[in-house]
Formats: structure tokens, sequence, C-alpha cells
């Protein structure tokens, strides 16, 4: 098999296994892999508040292309998971100006936030 079609599957298979924490909360197994990316998506969003060009650097890193080892694939397919949407939202917003970007920005953040605050009310009532 190739290297990336071995990333992929074991970039699949360590996202569903570690959104499996949620479980505890009562919410049911594939809504956990969505709860898991809305949440380090929030987390990366929160970072990008405060060192914007640091994350956005940290991602073209991981992400890079001359990557070609299952593990360093791995990383760059799980990079593109936990925070690919916060990274094409920090990219557009670093064309605007800064207290625009930061307004947006914050409210991008609050926004994957209350999306993984429904998804919790929905499963627990």
């Amino acid at each position: 098999m190739p290297a990336n079609l071995i990333s992929i599957i074991l970039s699949i298979l360590f996202i569903s296994l570690f959104s499996l924490i949620f479980v505890g909360i009562d919410v049911p197994f594939p809504t956990t892999i969505i709860m898991l990316l809305l949440l380090t998506n929030a987390i990366f969003a929160f970072f990008s508040i405060l060192v914007q060009r640091a994350i956005i650097e940290l991602y073209e890193h991981h992400t890079s292309k001359n990557k070609h080892g299952v593990l360093s694939l791995l990383n760059k397919y799980t990079t593109f998971a936990f925070f690919g949407l916060n990274h094409g939202v920090q990219s557009t917003l670093t064309r605007l100006p800064l207290w625009i970007n930061k307004l947006l920005a914050l409210l991008f953040f609050f926004l994957l936030l209350f999306n993984w605050l429904i998804i919790l009310i929905i499963f627990n009532g």
C-alpha cells in the first residue's frame, strides 16, 4: 500500500478513536468526531486571536508538500482535520485591518464554541 493511503487510514482511525472521549458525556459516536473537530478548531481560533501569524505558519509547516513518510503524512492529515477550518478563516482575516480582523476572529471563536455547545445540548437536553 502507498504511504498516502496508509496515512489517511491511520488518520481517520486516530481521529475516530480520539473522539471517543466525548462518549462519556452521552454523545453518540459519529457526532463525537464533529465535536472533536469543532473543539480543536475553536482552540486554535482562540490562539489565533492572540498570535494569528504564528498559527498560520504552524499550519503551513505541518502541511508542507515535502512529506513522504507515513508518520509525517499522518501528521499532515490530522493537521488538516484539527485546524484546517481555522486556517481558512484566519488566512482570509489577515487581509483585513487589525481591529476588524480581531473582532471577526473573536466572533469566529464564539461561533465555533456555540456550535459545539448546541451539539452538546441536543444530546444532553
